[in-house]
């Protein structure tokens, strides 16, 4: 009788905490703490808000997510929590990100980063998605190209320009 008590609280507490530990990593927003993994990464906004700046890209500095001013100079370092962060390549003005070899890191257990990259084919024609995705727990290696118009991260990754 007590085995079976212990059984079913130790079920019902794991049931109800299971949607806690599940849950998505918070979206980074403007002054609050970055997690140590995040130092000196750059990430976008998922929640546009409707003041002015919003979709300001955000830089975790010395412990916390900070504002870049604009135009701010391209990143080999990006931070994404699930939700597709939309950049711009070397094919664009302007860009948030330069070509090279990249490499997408999942930062907890059982997740997987993916990332969709479109090319600048003539003036004012893009490529269709070209679409990579990560297995679970695996770091992710792609090559950004120098035509890139638009590339998008996603999954809960650490995105590190490596050379």
């Amino acid at each position: 009788m007590i085995r079976t008590t212990v059984v079913l609280a130790a079920v019902a507490l794991a049931t109800a905490m299971a949607p806690l530990c599940a849950a998505d990593p918070v979206a980074p927003q403007q002054d609050q703490p970055c997690p140590p993994t995040a130092d000196e990464a750059t990430t976008m906004p998922t929640t546009p808000a409707p003041t002015a700046g919003a979709n300001t890209p955000l830089q975790c500095h010395q412990g916390r997510w900070q504002a870049l001013a604009l135009p701010a100079e391209p990143s080999d370092r990006w931070w994404s929590t699930g939700p597709v962060i939309a950049l711009r390549g070397q094919g664009m003005r302007n860009p948030n990100l330069m070509s090279g070899k990249w490499s997408g890191t999942p930062l907890a257990p059982g997740n997987r980063c993916h990332v969709d990259q479109r090319a600048v084919i003539s003036a004012g024609v893009v490529s269709a998605p070209t679409a990579i995705d990560g297995a679970p727990d695996q770091t992710l290696h792609f090559d950004v190209a120098p035509t890139a118009s638009s590339v998008e991260f996603s999954g809960y990754c650490l995105w590190t320009r490596l050379g």
